[in-house]
């Protein structure tokens, strides 16, 4: 799953496999070997592509789509705006796992969003 993951990402943002291993600072027959499913790849060169692709680890692991899991994190968002007990308890440092990925989820998105060019 992986392997089409990271092949059918790579193309939707037109790279070449070569593109990608300079980007990750690694040869290209390394790089295709994780298209090919012959190698993985370790945590630093897994997040680096994730950078690089701009998709969720999420996504390129499982294929979850990255829409599912922003409204869970928007409702969540929206939780803690909208309730002051939610909002009080986070602020007080009673914060719930749920909450704390949806805050990590926010902050991503919103460095993500500041790294797009402005229309």
């Amino acid at each position: 799953m992986f392997s089409d993951n990271l092949k059918k990402c790579r193309k939707q943002k037109k790279l070449t496999q070569q593109n990608m291993a300079d980007k990750l600072g690694i040869t290209r027959p390394a790089y295709t070997a994780y298209e090919l499913g012959t190698r993985e790849p370790d945590y630093k060169i897994l997040i680096g592509i994730s950078n690089i692709l701009d998709v969720s680890l999420d996504y390129l692991l499982k294929g979850e789509t990255d829409e599912k899991h922003k409204k869970v994190f928007e409702e969540e968002a929206k939780k803690i705006i909208n309730d002051p007990d939610t909002f009080i308890a986070a602020r007080d440092g009673n914060v719930t796992d749920e909450i704390l990925e949806a805050a990590l989820e926010i902050i991503t998105e919103q460095l993500k969003e500041g790294r797009k060019p402005k229309k």
